[in-house]
């Protein structure tokens, strides 16, 4: 401990509490054995005074315990068996220990996870990623937690925009037949296998579904990327044969959806 300065926290406190408590408990008890024998009144005030100096010090006590096992919903202070898997008393003796030794400045730095420096800045920080949920193709998101500092901080939310940018625009309909016209050819592309733009055409609907906001949005999109297909693949007209029948089939069900929900709109109220 010699060079670090001390850092009197919270857990440093009370455990100062509870030194002072004791050497306070310790002179009490040597004052009641040197009262005289016929002192009664003195010693039932000595007596008292060391009942409410144990109070006091397990009261301390329990903060320090509620401190590193935490409450329930009730507000009662967890006991060992409910935190720890196993070994619950010596662990929890253990962290007692651990914790209750003085505390330094040094003791309030954490290790950066990406750069391996230690510091007060680094500190915990939040992500969201999207993951598979388990159903499908649908997706959920969950919480991840890492130490970092300011600047590894910065550079994985600039690398997780980068991404999400890139995302999006892997999911828009033009970029997709973009790419794909750029990976075949332009105008007459060279289409080896017709599930190619079958697979083009599942992923430019479920990429609209995503973005769009009404069925009459979804037709407007799914027809501007059958008319750029079309265009685009007219030499393979057998090949886009199937992709074709899948936006068409799509297309007409979006349209009845679209007109049902205008026929509901224009139903007088009953």
């Amino acid at each position: 401990m010699t060079g670090k300065k001390l850092l009197n926290g919270y857990l440093d406190q009370l455990r100062e509490n509870v030194a002072t408590l004791d050497e306070t408990l310790a002179l009490a008890r040597k004052m009641g054995k040197s009262k005289k024998a016929g002192d009664h009144h003195a010693t039932i005030q000595t007596l008292k005074l060391i009942r409410d100096l144990a109070e006091v010090r397990n009261a301390t006590l329990l903060s320090i315990k509620a401190h590193i096992l935490g409450r329930d919903e009730t507000g009662t202070v967890k006991e060992p068996a409910n935190v720890y898997s196993g070994n619950a008393q010596v662990m929890f003796e253990r962290d007692f220990k651990r914790l209750l030794e003085p505390w330094t400045l040094e003791d309030l730095k954490l290790e950066c996870e990406d750069c391996g420096a230690e510091s007060e800045g680094v500190i915990s920080r939040s992500f969201e990623k999207q993951v598979p949920f388990g159903v499908g193709d649908m997706m959920t998101t969950e919480t991840e937690h890492h130490d970092l500092c300011s600047r590894c901080y910065a550079k994985r939310t600039a690398k997780d925009t980068d991404e999400s940018e890139e995302s999006s625009e892997a999911s828009d309909p033009a970029s997709i037949l973009k790419e794909f016209a750029e990976t075949q050819g332009e105008g007459s592309v060279d289409i080896t296998m017709s599930e190619a733009v079958t697979g083009l055409v599942g992923n430019t609907i479920r990429a609209v579904t995503l973005e769009a906001r009404s069925p009459a949005e979804m037709v407007k999109m799914l027809e501007d990327f059958k008319d750029h297909l079309v265009t685009t693949a007219h030499s393979q007209a057998d090949n886009i044969a199937p992709g074709l029948a899948l936006l068409d089939k799509e297309i007409e069900r979006l349209r009845a959806e679209a007109g049902k929900g205008q026929d509901a709109a224009g139903k007088p109220a009953t």
